[in-house]
C-alpha cells in the first residue's frame, strides 16, 4: 500500500487530513453493500443518463446535470475544452487552476470581481463555494453572473451541505454552471463521484458527449440508491458535522499560537506560528499564496484529541 494511504487516509483519532463524513454512509448500508457486493462486481452499472436521473433525484436539483467520475474530472474536461481565460479565486482547490488564468483573492470584494473581470477580459469565473481551503463563502454569485451575462461563473459547491444546518439554495442563473463532489459530504470518497449542471441545456449537451455512455461503476450507483432511502440518516451526520466543527473551531481558536480563519465548512484553516508536522493534518504549502505555516483541520470526531495534540 502507498506510504500515503496508510497516513493521510488513516481512519484515526488523529487525522485531521482529509474532509470526510465519519458517520455515514451507516453500518447498516455497508452490510447491505457487502451483501450485494457480488452481483454488482459481475454486472454493468447503468449508463449514463438514467445514474444522472438518480442523482437528480438525490440532490433535489432540476437542472440538465452530467454524472461524472469525481468533480475533476468535470472540471478538467470544462476548463480544457470551454474556457479560455479564467478568473480564479485563490488559495482554492488546485484543479481550477490548471489552464489559463487570472488569480484574486478568495476574498475578494464583489467590486474588486468586477473589476477584474473588465481588466482581464476573463470569459469565466471559478469560486470553490465553501472556498478550499479557507472555508469563506460568498453570496454575491447571483449578482455578479446577472451583470455579467457573456461571463461564465463556475461554481464549485462541494461543501454547500456544511454551510449551516438548512442547506443554501444553489446560484440560480443560465450562466452558471455548478460542479459538485458527492464524496466529501456523504463519505465515499473512494467510489468518485459528482455531477455538473446547469441552466445552459445546450453546454450540458455538448458536454455529456464527452463522456463515456458508461462512467459510473456499478458500486456507485448503489450507493447513490441507498443513500436516497437513508436521506434521514444523511441529514443527521451533516447536521452533526455541522455542530462538531463550530466546537473544533472554538477550540482551536483557544491555542495561542494558532490564527483562526472564519470558516462556512466541514473544515477550518489556520495560521501557525509552530510546526505542525506531528499528526495527520493537512499543509497549505502547495496552494497559491499560502504557505508551510497555513493548515487546514478537517473535521473529525475526535476534535477534542486537537487539546493534547496542539499542547
Amino acid at each position: 500500500m502507498q506510504e500515503q494511504l496508510k497516513t493521510h487516509m488513516a481512519d484515526d483519532a488523529d487525522n485531521f487530513y482529509f474532509m470526510i463524513n465519519p458517520y455515514f454512509p451507516t453500518a447498516e448500508m455497508f452490510a447491505e453493500l457487502s451483501e450485494n457486493l457480488p452481483h454488482l462486481i459481475r454486472y454493468y452499472s447503468s449508463y449514463q443518463k438514467v445514474i444522472a436521473e438518480k442523482i437528480k433525484k438525490l440532490e433535489g436539483i432540476d437542472l440538465p446535470l452530467i454524472a461524472v467520475n469525481g468533480s475533476c474530472e468535470a472540471i478538467r474536461v470544462f476548463l480544457q475544452q470551454y474556457t479560455k481565460k479564467c478568473l480564479v479565486a485563490v488559495p482554492n482547490f488546485n484543479e481550477w487552476e490548471i489552464t489559463d488564468h487570472v488569480p484574486i483573492n478568495y476574498d475578494a470584494s464583489t467590486d474588486e470581481v468586477r473589476i477584474a473581470i473588465r481588466e482581464n477580459q476573463v470569459d469565466t469565473v471559478c469560486f470553490c463555494n465553501p472556498n478550499n481551503p479557507t472555508g469563506h463563502y460568498r453570496e454575491d454569485i447571483e449578482l455578479l453572473a446577472a451583470e455579467f451575462p457573456e461571463v461564465r461563473f463556475a461554481i464549485d459547491v462541494s461543501f454547500i451541505d456544511f454551510v449551516d444546518e438548512v442547506i443554501p439554495e444553489l446560484p440560480k442563473g443560465k450562466n452558471i454552471v455548478l460542479f459538485k463532489s458527492l464524496g466529501k459530504n456523504y463519505g465515499i470518497c473512494g467510489i468518485r463521484l459528482g455531477y455538473i449542471a446547469s441552466e445552459d441545456e445546450e453546454l450540458i449537451k455538448s458536454m455529456v458527449s464527452r463522456f463515456p455512455i458508461w462512467n459510473i461503476n456499478s458500486v456507485a450507483e448503489f450507493l447513490i440508491d441507498q443513500i436516497i432511502e437513508h436521506r434521514h440518516e444523511y441529514e443527521d451526520s451533516r447536521i452533526k458535522i455541522i455542530e462538531g466543527t463550530r466546537k473544533m473551531v472554538e477550540l482551536l481558536k483557544s491555542v495561542p499560537y494558532l490564527q483562526v480563519f472564519p470558516t462556512k465548512a466541514n473544515f477550518v484553516m489556520v495560521k501557525s506560528e509552530k510546526p505542525l508536522d506531528h499528526f495527520n493534518v493537512k499543509s497549505c504549502d502547495n496552494k497559491t499564496g499560502l504557505d508551510g505555516t497555513y493548515y487546514r483541520f478537517a473535521y473529525n470526531k475526535d476534535y477534542e484529541r486537537l487539546r493534547e495534540l496542539l499542547g
